[in-house]
């Protein structure tokens, strides 16, 4: 084969592909963090969640009974969709050096940072419009009245917490989801013992404040109490829940990924392509992924406006 420019070029298409690779994944993601990630290559992934049994009752002996069926909680469908972006670069522009393919690093970078932050903006996005959009309840993802279960609607629980950040604020938010996390089935659901508390960049001071692990004592009193919040969550500030981003300056997140209620199901994962149109002639890079994104149940976590 000779060695032309235009032969040279197109040895160099694989070489992006990896740029683009590794820009989608040299910065660590909160979504992989908070979400459970699903592989799931049918168009619609169903989500059905069941609760349990309750509290066991009294027998008798002799006696049968003692028989209870699963409450249904609410069914979710999360329908995948595609995202993608590409760069061409033409053969002229390769010939003339003047947008030579080595020079196309950084472009090439940009499509695999560009599908990492539509996947972290729609996972922050969730969250931040959870307090004015709809759950699978019928109620806001961050509300007050989330019925108990389908069947028994009268008794409710409230997963919106009240105020700015703070220490005092986050004593009152911890008295709260002990009484409102509760199961389905009516019974307590342990919170692990180190929740997420995701929050903007506005409330890194708050946060190190009140969660340092060198505020060892309490901030603001003088009897130099202990801080005991030290240690009791993992804060991770994400940009993507800043106002500027679609969030606000003010929100705070109590998350539990272990009980896996946030879901990112993906049909394709991020894949970088490369071909030369030779009838167009252009050397064309393409990104594209397919995925949806969900909360199921309100019992992901607890949130509040921070006003």
């Amino acid at each position: 084969m000779a060695t032309i420019r235009a032969n040279v070029a197109q040895l160099y298409t694989p070489i992006y592909d990896e740029f683009m690779l590794a820009a989608f994944k040299e910065e660590i993601q909160v979504n992989a963090q908070i979400y459970q990630q699903i592989d799931d290559k049918t168009k619609e992934h169903k989500f059905d969640d069941l609760g349990g049994t309750g509290l066991w009752e009294s027998a008798t002996e002799g006696l049968g009974g003692g028989v209870e069926d699963p409450v249904l909680g609410y069914p979710r469908t999360l329908t995948q969709a595609k995202f993608w972006k590409k760069i061409q670069v033409s053969f002229e522009a390769v010939d003339q050096d003047e947008y030579a393919l080595l020079k196309q690093t950084g472009t090439a970078k940009q499509i695999g940072i560009g599908g990492r932050a539509k996947v972290e903006k729609d996972s922050a996005n969730l969250l931040s419009d959870g307090f004015a959009a709809l759950n699978a309840d019928g109620q806001f993802l961050w509300d007050t009245d989330h019925p108990k279960n389908s069947l028994e609607t009268g008794t409710t629980y409230s997963n919106l917490l009240s105020g700015a950040f703070s220490h005092d604020n986050l004593e009152a938010a911890e008295t709260q989801i002990a009484t409102n996390f509760m199961s389905m089935d009516g019974l307590p659901i342990l919170p692990s013992e180190d929740p997420v508390l995701l929050y903007p960049p506005a409330l890194r001071g708050a946060v190190k404040r009140v969660l340092s692990e060198r505020a060892l004592e309490q901030p603001d009193t003088t009897m130099r109490n202990i801080n005991r919040f030290a240690g009791s969550y993992r804060p991770i500030e994400w940009r993507y829940l800043m106002s500027s981003m679609g969030g606000s300056q003010t929100g705070w997140f109590i998350i539990y990924p272990e009980l896996e209620y946030l879901k990112m199901v993906w049909s394709a994962r991020p894949s970088f392509t490369s071909w030369v149109d030779e009838d167009l002639e252009y050397y064309i890079w393409k990104g594209r992924m397919l995925y949806a994104l969900d909360a199921v149940n309100w019992r992901c976590g607890f949130a509040s406006t921070g006003v």
